[in-house]
């Protein structure tokens, strides 16, 4: 796995866990907006249909686990190629500043090694790189979310000090805070990121977010790396935040420790204080800042967290680049401006033209479990054995060249299946490839009952060569 931001890689997780757990032992409030955001020839060839978007089917329409293609009804709206960029679609989610947190306006990064780091001067290198004025790919990250340019502090060696084999995050967290408080970091600066890089020897743990009687997710297993802060209180003052990311060595890779860092980094910058008292959780702390998206698109931050780094991994490997000014790879991150343009939301931009199939979800939608707690949001109401269409909007803003293809999946069955979640929905499509302004039509069957309060999550992943773009949905079953 990549990198992650913290243990919220997180919602999913921590239900595989409970899942796991629960085996025999032998072996987030709505926005309200839901609106459909216009392309330049809306009334046209590539126009919205009329009503809500979904259309009734007969219960078991496909019966279970088949993806074969169903007849749409002959009335509906099936749209056209357009060369009107974008056509009509739903908006794309924006990250947002829910609680108000603050953002690193004049961010700078140390490296922190333990002796004899084989990687140390290849790291150094890389951030000095990258935050070099010559380097864009810093500003064009984040400068949208009010951070400043980023400066590279240098590196420190904690001279005398041993790696742990084995370390709980919830002891790295009183590690930072005594070497804040040692001056081993120097002044305490908040605003820092403490990068510590941790050898290949060094494993890493979190506490499971659900409860402590589950399995502990583990460094280069269930994560990549992640950010959190510190808070040292003041004699003459109010305690103050500090921020720091943790980084495993997982591989030999240089370019595999270089993308997970600035991954940490854009997001310790623009959600620098996310639990404010160093304690995981599923919802961001009282001073979190860009943690998660806004309230119609909650069902995105399932696919494995809701900061920025985050909400471009299900891009796959076209999420990483190598900026010729920086000479690494890095992650590409999401850009609310480049999702309002219906643009590629991952951001530093690549070559060809962005292509993406949303799904429209009719419903404002309520389920609550003990994990998730209860959250509002964009959904479809469909009762456990029946059916409902719904229209996916395709969309692109510019010449893809011809179609792409579509597919869809249940979220927890695809990615934790081996934990013993089975499918929970089935799908049928009236076809599977479409290009900008065609509408294609996507029967979901509720095939079985939810174990998160009557919530399913599932996805569509457009692709086309070796780019894809993945827009998820989310059903109710009341």
């Amino acid at each position: 796995m990549r990198a992650r931001c913290h243990l919220v890689t997180g919602f999913l997780v921590a239900l595989a866990s409970v899942v796991a757990a629960a085996l025999p032992v032998a072996c987030g409030s709505s926005g309200s907006s839901g609106s459909v955001t216009p392309g330049n020839d809306a009334g046209s060839e590539g126009s919205a249909s009329g009503g809500d978007g979904a259309i009734d089917a007969p219960s078991g329409a496909d019966g279970p686990g088949t993806d074969a293609p169903a007849d749409a009804a002959p009335d509906v709206d099936n749209g056209a190629p357009s060369t009107n960029y974008p056509a009509p679609h739903p908006a794309l989610p924006q990250l947002v500043n829910k609680a108000g947190g603050p953002v690193l306006t004049t961010p700078k990064v140390y490296l922190v090694f333990y002796p004899g780091y084989p990687y140390e001067t290849q790291l150094d290198d890389f951030a000095t790189k990258i935050s070099a004025a010559a380097s864009t790919y810093w500003a064009t990250t984040t400068m949208e979310y009010g951070i400043g340019t980023l400066a590279y502090a240098g590196k420190i060696e904690l001279t005398g000090q041993t790696p742990p084999t084995s370390i709980q995050s919830t002891d790295i967290q009183t590690w930072v805070e005594q070497q804040l408080q040692a001056g081993t970091f120097g002044t305490p600066d908040p605003e820092a990121i403490y990068t510590i890089v941790y050898p290949q020897g060094t494993t890493i743990t979190q506490p499971n977010p659900v409860s402590s009687l589950f399995p502990a997710p583990q460094s280069c297993v269930a994560f990549g790396g992640y950010h959190d802060n510190a808070i040292l209180g003041g004699d003459a003052g109010p305690a103050k935040n500090y921020a720091y990311a943790v980084i495993p060595t997982c591989s030999t890779s240089v370019g595999g420790l270089t993308s997970v860092i600035s991954h940490e980094w854009v997001e310790a910058a623009t959600d620098p204080y996310l639990t404010s008292g160093g304690t995981f959780t599923l919802n961001g702390g009282p001073n979190a800042a860009f943690y998660s998206v806004d309230g119609d698109h909650l069902v995105w931050d399932l696919l494995g967290g809701g900061e920025a780094g985050d909400q471009c991994e299900p891009e796959g490997s076209p999420i990483y680049v190598t900026p010729t000014d920086v000479g690494h790879t890095v992650q590409r991150t999401w850009s609310n401006q480049s999702a309002a343009g219906s643009h590629d939301p991952c951001v530093p931009g690549i070559t060809g033209a962005f292509f993406d199939s949303a799904p429209v979800l009719p419903d404002t939608v309520t389920f609550t479990s003990a994990i998730t707690g209860t959250i509002t949001t964009k959904g479809v109401t469909i009762p456990v054995g029946q059916s409902k269409t719904i229209e996916v909007d395709l969309f692109s803003d510019g010449d893809t060249g011809g179609p792409w293809t579509v597919t869809a999946d249940d979220v927890l069955s695809k990615y934790y299946g081996s934990y013993g979640l089975s499918k929970t929905l089935s799908f049928a499509w009236d076809r599977t490839q479409g290009q900008n302004g065609e509408k294609l039509h996507l029967t979901v069957t509720v095939t079985a009952a939810s174990i998160i309060g009557g919530g399913h999550a599932f996805m569509i992943t457009s692709s086309k060569g070796t780019r894809q773009a993945v827009w998820p949905g989310l059903v109710v079953e009341k």
